[in-house]
């Protein structure tokens, strides 16, 4: 039987991977040992920019977002982070394969005509109330705080670094582009358990009005005793209350405690 890829419905695929090849999935942490036994594909690294109106502000960004990284992984390699400022007299050689830009709000202009020359993919991060409209092509988010953009983005790339299984697919990741108009936001819990995480999410989850989603991605993070059960609780029960068809990843740590569930979803 053929290995499965890790795509939408990679869960099920490799449970039932495993399975036919009569492997014993009891133990805590037995299947993610069994699936860092496989031979892992092949990730490029990836230039992402993190860009502001100035590069005190840009060097400020890129120390929160590694600092969160490194919380878990002290050296990331299929991530590299380049802080750059609009206040630069040089310019970047090349495209940063992901551009993020934080907008300070609607008196702060927005660059989209830069910002487009500098990333193959520009994820505009809101954090108030904007009338901006933004040009086809562009990802962008409406966050409550900075700390919720950057916990989110910095357990999406640590999915990338850590991920033993439930990988994203990445080529589609880049290849995906949302309609005009999308705004994502993200809804995010944490327990004890998995059934509590999954509560805490559903609870956060009902304060979104808009029924209108499409390219959703869910994280789950937990500790290295995280069993491959609690992802399969996690993932059946969402799609039992939510309805949705989401894409599924996830990492466990050392330096983790509990469950936590983050939940992507582009609204229009």
């Amino acid at each position: 039987m053929l290995k499965p890829r890790f795509g939408k419905s990679g869960l099920r695929d490799y449970l039932y991977y495993l399975f036919n090849q009569e492997e014993s999935l009891e133990s805590p942490k037995g299947a993610l040992d069994q699936m860092a036994a496989q031979e892992a594909p092949h990730l490029d690294t990836y230039e992402v920019g993190l860009i502001a109106a100035t590069q005190a502000e840009a060097d400020r960004f890129m120390g929160i977002v590694e600092g969160a990284m490194h919380k878990h992984l002290s050296n990331p390699t299929r991530q590299r982070f380049t802080a750059y400022g609009l206040d630069q007299a040089w310019r970047p050689l090349r495209l940063f394969d992901e551009a993020h830009w934080i907008h300070g709000g609607s008196t702060c202009p927005l660059p989209q005509e830069l910002l487009a020359s500098l990333g193959s993919i520009v994820h505009i991060h809101l954090l108030e109330q904007s009338d901006t409209r933004l040009q086809s092509g562009f990802r962008a988010y409406r966050w409550k705080s900075e700390s919720d953009l950057v916990e989110f983005w910095a357990s999406l790339y640590l999915s990338r670094e850590m991920c033993w299984f439930l990988n994203l697919d990445w080529e589609s990741y880049f290849m995906w582009q949302p309609r005009v108009d999308c705004i994502a936001t993200v809804n995010v819990g944490w327990g004890v358990t998995p059934s509590a995480a999954v509560n805490a999410l559903l609870a956060s989850a009902e304060t979104t009005n808009s029924s209108h989603f499409n390219g959703e991605i869910l994280i789950i993070e937990g500790g290295i005793d995280t069993r491959i059960g609690d992802y399969v609780d996690i993932v059946d029960t969402l799609e039992r209350s939510l309805e949705l068809d989401f894409v599924t990843t996830g990492w466990v740590s050392l330096n983790y405690s509990g469950y936590g569930l983050k939940l992507l979803r582009f609204s229009h």
